[in-house]
């Protein structure tokens, strides 16, 4: 019965970290080409080099549209915006 119990908890708590590890969110950092645009993105799933569009709305131009460069090496920056 101990077994069993065991067996059983391992597997919800190895379905956890499954689900929360598939969620996990991820900050692309983008070049803009022709311009030195920085943008900065944040993707739910799916790797920042397969990004290579963005698509947003101003309020001045109905739609815009940009070619990107992305990458998502952590620069040395961002330690001082996330402390």
């Amino acid at each position: 019965m101990k077994k069993k119990s065991l067996l059983l908890l391992g597997m919800l708590a190895a379905m956890v970290l499954l689900a929360t590890g598939c969620t996990k969110e991820k900050t692309c950092r983008c070049s803009v080409r022709g311009t030195s645009k920085v943008r900065i993105v944040k993707i739910e799933k799916g790797s920042c080099d397969g990004l290579s569009v963005l698509q947003y709305h101003t309020s001045v131009d109905s739609l815009k549209v940009d070619t990107l460069l992305c990458t998502d090496y952590v620069f040395d920056i961002d330690s001082v915006y996330n402390e």
